[in-house]
C-alpha cells in the first residue's frame, strides 16, 4: 500500500491559505505526518462548541444560575455569590451547587441548552471529519461531532463515553475510528461529568478507563482544539493524565490564544504540549477555522513529493576520481556506471538542487544583538552558493596499517562530588588507575573567567579553550592528569568518557593532556549517557551503505553548499555505496522525511541552521515546515540509524559561554549562570536524541563553528570513514587533518556513540554483489 506523504502541489495549495489569512499559525510537518499515518487524536473543546452558538462554560453556568433563581425560593439569595464565584474561575463550585439545588431538573436545563439538534454545524467540525484521525475525543456533551460524521461520512460513528470501557479497549485493538465522550453524553445522564464530584469518581472509581485513556496517549499523538488555559476541562485532563506522561511521549500540540511565553514554557515541561500560537485577530476565532482548513490541505494527499525538480550538475573531474584505500573497484556484475550521469544521476550519486529564494538565505554570522549576546561570532568569507573551491579536494588517504590497539579501553568517570568534580580513570579491566577531586575553586574560577571572556567581547575561541585547558590543569586532580598522558604511548587504549547526566554538556573533550586538549591525543569517544548499551541496541551497517546528506537554511550562506558538493563528488567515486544529495530549496520537510520513510540511511547528515520553538530544536529546512526534534524521533523510533552527524551550531549541546541558542534572526551565546554550581551544565540538543534513539555513532558541535573549516573537517571525517576507520579514528584523523592552533573548529565537535563502528569494511565489501 502506497505511503501518504505531502505531496508539493497539495503543500502550495495550503500555503495559499496562509496566503489568504497571514495570520494562520504554521504548520508543524510532524502533526501533518501523523495525521496522514492516522496516529493522531483530535481533543475537541468547548471552544468549537461556541462556534455553533452553544455555550461556553461560563456563559453555561451563568444562565444555571438564573433558572436556579427562578426555580427555587432562595435561589435569588444566593445568585451574586454564585457569579462571583464564575468571575474567579471556581467553575466546578458552582456547577455542583446548581446541580444539588435543580435535581432533577438540572438535567433537562443542560439538553435545553447544549444538545445542538438545531444549531448549525460550524466549518471546524466539518473539516475535522476529513482529516484522518484515529479518534475524536470531546469533553463536550453536545451531539456536533456525531452530526458532522454522519453528514461527511455517512451513517452513524461509534460513540463512546467513559462509561464503555469494554467496547472501547476492543476498539483501540481494532483501530477503527471512534469518537470518545470522555466527560459524558447529553442524551445518557448517568454519563455526564459536570461536578467535582463527577471528576472525582472517573479518577479514582473508574480504573478502566484511566487504563484505556493512558493508552491513547501513551500511543497516539493528540492535537487539542477549543480549548483554552482557563477552561477546567482542560485543566482536570492536565491533572488526570497529560502530567503522568511528560518523558518520551508522541507530539502534542493545542492550538491556542492568548497563551505567553511563560504558559507555554509551563505547558512543555509540565506535560509536553507545544503549543501552536494564534491572534483573535477576527474576535472570532476564524484562525481556528483557516488553521483546520490550512491542515487539511497539506494532509490529504496520497502521491509522493516529487514532480519536476531541478538538478545541479557538478562538474566531473578531468579524470576518474581516486579510489579511496581499502576499497576495491566495483566490477561485479549490476554494478552502478562510473562516468557520464544518466537522467540527472551520477553513477551511485543523486543531487536534487533547486535555488532557494532570496527569502529563505540566512545572512552568514548572524547572532542576536543586545544584552547576553556574547562575544561576536567569528565570521569567514563565504564562497557563492554552488561555488567549489579553487583547488580540488585532496585524495583519500590510504587507511592506516592495522595496530595492536588494546580492545578494551580505558573509562574516565566525570562526576559530582559536593559541589565539585571528581575524575575517575579506570583501566580496561575496570579497575581503578587514578582518582581525585578538583578543589571547590575549580568552579568559581571558571564560571568567573567565562564571564570576562563574554564580557569583553573581543575573546576568540581559541583563547577561552587555551584558557580553559590552563584553569584544567592548574585545579584537577594531578594524579588523574598524569596517569592519562603515561598511556599516550603507542599503542594507546581508547578512552572512553563517562560524564554524569549533570555534566554532560560541557566539552570534556578539552581536558589537557601534555600541553594539548585531549581529543587530539586520544583516540576519544563520549559514553552515551542514561541510556545501556542493552537498551540502545546496537545498529548494522548495510553492506551497501546508504548516505543522505541535507543542506538546511543557512548552509549555503555559510558554505554548505560547498560542503555538500565535495562530499558528493567523495562518495560518487566510492563503488558499492549510494548517496542521495537534497539541496537548496529541494531539502524540504517533505523529500527528507521521504527519504527517511523509505529506510533509514546508514548515515544522515545535515549541514545548515538550527532553530528552538516552546524548547524544542529542529532542523531549519527551505519551505514552510522544519524538520523538529520530535520529527526525527518519530522516524529513528522505527529502526536504528547507524551514523547521525550535524554540522550546526551546538548541535551536539550547549555549554554556557561557550554555546550558541538559537534566537530570531541567528544565534546567541548561553549566558553565564550565577551559580557555581551550574556552571558545567546547559541547553540540551540533538546528542540527547541520538543516545535515546540507539543511534551508533552521533557526531555534533557544541559551539558554533567556522564555516569553511567545518567543511574542511567534515570532508576529512568522511574521507576517514571512506577508509574504513571505525568512528573515533575518523574522528581523530579529522581533527588532526585540519587544526591550527588560530582555528580551533576541529576542536568544536564531539563523537558520542560507539566509537568502534564502521561505515565501511573492505573486508565485509568483498562480498558485495
Amino acid at each position: 500500500m502506497q505511503r501518504s506523504r505531502i505531496d508539493d502541489t497539495v503543500l502550495a495549495r495550503s500555503l495559499l491559505v496562509f496566503d489568504r489569512w497571514p495570520m494562520t499559525p504554521k504548520l508543524p510537518g510532524l502533526l501533518v505526518r501523523y495525521i496522514q499515518q492516522k496516529r493522531c487524536v483530535a481533543f475537541v473543546g468547548a471552544g468549537l462548541s461556541a462556534g455553533a452558538g452553544l455555550p461556553t462554560w461560563g456563559r453555561l453556568l451563568l444562565k444555571g444560575i438564573d433558572e436556579l433563581v427562578v426555580s427555587i425560593p432562595e435561589g435569588e439569595g444566593h445568585q451574586e455569590e454564585l457569579r462571583n464565584l464564575v468571575e474567579r474561575g471556581k467553575l466546578l463550585e458552582v456547577a455542583d451547587f446548581c446541580k444539588e439545588k435543580l435535581g432533577a431538573a438540572y438535567h433537562q436545563f443542560l439538553t435545553d441548552q447544549i444538545r445542538g439538534d438545531q444549531a448549525e454545524l460550524p466549518g471546524t467540525h466539518d473539516v475535522l471529519m476529513h482529516l484522518p484521525f484515529s479518534a475524536w475525543v470531546t469533553t463536550n456533551y453536545d451531539k456536533l461531532l456525531e452530526r458532522a460524521y454522519s453528514k461527511v461520512k455517512g451513517g452513524f460513528p461509534k460513540t463512546l463515553t467513559h462509561k464503555d470501557t469494554d467496547a472501547l479497549g476492543r476498539l483501540l485493538f481494532d483501530g477503527g475510528q471512534f469518537i470518545l465522550k470522555a466527560h459524558g453524553d447529553i442524551d445518557r445522564p448517568e454519563t455526564v461529568v459536570l461536578t467535582s464530584r463527577d471528576y472525582s469518581e472517573i479518577i479514582h472509581a473508574n480504573p478502566a478507563f484511566n487504563e484505556v485513556f493512558s493508552g491513547l496517549l501513551l500511543t497516539k499523538a493528540l492535537l487539542f482544539v477549543g480549548y483554552s488555559l482557563s477552561d477546567p476541562d482542560f485543566r482536570l485532563l492536565m491533572d488526570r493524565q497529560l502530567t503522568h506522561f511528560k518523558g518520551f511521549v508522541p507530539e502534542r500540540y493545542a492550538l491556542m490564544s492568548g497563551v505567553g511565553p511563560v504558559e507555554r514554557d509551563v505547558l512543555w515541561r509540565t506535560a509536553r504540549i507545544q503549543v501552536i500560537p494564534y491572534v483573535n485577530e477576527s474576535g472570532s476565532h476564524a484562525e481556528v477555522l483557516h488553521f483546520l482548513e490550512a491542515l487539511k490541505a497539506a494532509t490529504l494527499s496520497e502521491s509522493p513529493p516529487g514532480g519536476a525538480q531541478a538538478k545541479l550538475s557538478i562538474p566531473a573531474p578531468a579524470s576518474a576520481p581516486p579510489q579511496p584505500a581499502g576499497i576495491r573497484p566495483h566490477n561485479v556484475a549490476g554494478a552502478p556506471r562510473m562516468g557520464p550521469p544518466r537522467s540527472g544521476a551520477r553513477g551511485n550519486l543523486e543531487v536534487r538542487s533547486a535555488p532557494m529564494p532570496a527569502s529563505e538565505r540566512t545572512p552568514t554570522g548572524a547572532s542576536a544583538a543586545g544584552e547576553g549576546a556574547g562575544y561576536p561570532l567569528e565570521q569567514e568569507e563565504s564562497l557563492p552558493f554552488g561555488a567549489l573551491p579553487a583547488e580540488p579536494p585532496p585524495p583519500p588517504p590510504r587507511a592506516p596499517e592495522a595496530q595492536p590497539v588494546p580492545t578494551a579501553p580505558h573509562r574516565l568517570l566525570i562526576e559530582p562530588a559536593a559541589g565539585r568534580i571528581q575524575l575517575r580513570l579506570l583501566g580496561g579491566d575496570a579497575m581503578p588507575v587514578a582518582q581525585g577531586i578538583a578543589p571547590t575553586r575549580l568552579n568559581e574560577d571558571v564560571r568567573l573567567s567565562l564571564t570576562r571572556a563574554v564580557e569583553a567581547g573581543s575573546k576568540s575561541h581559541a583563547w577561552l579553550y587555551t584558557h580553559l585547558m590552563e584553569l584544567f590543569a592548574e585545579y584537577l586532580p594531578r594524579e588523574v592528569l598524569d596517569a592519562l598522558g603515561r598511556q599516550g604511548a603507542s599503542p594507546q587504549p581508547p578512552l572512553v568518557l563517562c560524564p554524569t547526566p549533570e555534566l554532560a554538556r560541557f566539552p570534556w573533550e578539552l581536558l589537557p593532556l601534555q600541553g594539548a586538549p585531549v581529543c587530539l591525543k586520544r583516540r576519544l569517544v563520549r559514553a552515551p549517557v542514561g541510556v545501556s548499551v542493552q537498551v540502545r541496541g546496537a545498529p548494522q551497517v548495510r553492506a551497501s551503505p546508504r548516505i543522505l546528506l541535507v543542506e538546511g537554511r543557512g548552509g549555503a550562506d555559510g558554505g554548505g553548499a560547498r560542503e555538500l558538493e565535495r562530499l558528493a563528488r567523495l562518495y560518487e567515486g566510492a563503488p558499492g555505496l549510494s548517496c542521495k544529495v537534497l539541496m537548496g530549496a529541494d531539502a524540504t520537510f517533505a523529500h527528507v522525511m521521504a527519504e527517511l520513510d523509505d529506510a533509514l540511511p546508514d548515515l544522515f547528515h545535515y549541514t545548515g541552521d538550527i532553530g528552538q520553538l516552546d524548547g524544542e530544536l529542529y532542523l531549519n529546512l527551505p519551505g514552510d515546515m522544519d524538520l523538529s526534534l520530535g520529527a526525527l524521533r518519530s522516524v529513528l523510533s522505527r529502526g536504528r540509524l547507524p551514523f547521525l552527524v550535524m554540522n550546526a551550531p551546538s548541535s551536539a549541546f550547549a555549554p554556557y559561554a561557550f554555546g550558541v541558542s538559537p534566537v530570531k534572526g541567528g544565534y546567541q551565546r548561553l549566558s553565564v549562570p550565577n551559580s557555581r554550581a551550574a556552571i558545567f551544565e546547559g541547553r540540551e540538543g540533538f546528542m540527547g536524541l541520538a543516545t535515546q534513539m540507539g543511534v551508533g555513532a552521533f557526531v555534533g558541535a557544541f559551539d558554533r563553528p567556522g564555516a569553511r573549516a567545518s567543511a574542511g573537517f567534515m570532508v576529512a571525517l568522511h574521507r576517514a570513514l571512506l577508509t574504513g576507520l571505525p568512528a573515533a579514528d575518523a574522528v581523530r584523523a579529522a581533527r588532526e587533518e585540519t587544526w591550527t592552533p588560530d582555528d580551533p573548529t576541529a576542536l568544536q565537535y564531539v563523537l558520542s556513540g560507539d566509537g568502534d563502528l564502521q561505515l565501511w569494511d573492505s573486508r565485509r565489501a568483498e562480498g558485495v554483489e
